[in-house]
């Protein structure tokens, strides 16, 4: 278990230094959230003091996270796909536009 968390880590790190510079700072931003709370946490408890507010924090688990990704992928796909019907469709009326012409105003 301590050796596939050290793996999962090591990949973390690797995809956040692959990342660009606004994706590094977004994650950022989102640990110093979550470490932060979870430090107030802990000394909230220490003291039998009521939890700080957990608002801000993003507690989705991985499996969540997986689910969130591959929804907005799948919306990806599907604006992909549209779009490139679009394109196939206005190509389709460009052509049945210029036989048109060439049909009905080349005749001399």
């Amino acid at each position: 278990m301590k050796a596939q968390s050290k793996e999962i880590l090591e990949e973390s790190r690797r995809v956040l230094n692959e990342a660009s510079p606004e994706v590094r700072e977004e994650y950022n931003g989102i640990e110093e959230v979550r470490l932060r709370y979870e430090s107030e946490e802990k000394e909230a408890k220490e003291k039998g003091l009521t939890p700080p507010d957990g608002s801000g924090v993003d507690f989705r688990t991985v499996d969540e996270l997986k689910a969130e990704l591959a929804t907005q992928q799948a919306k990806l796909d599907l604006t992909m796909n549209t779009n490139q019907h679009i394109v196939d469709e206005f190509e389709k009326r460009k052509r049945d536009v210029s036989f048109f012409f060439l049909t009905h105003f080349t005749s001399f």
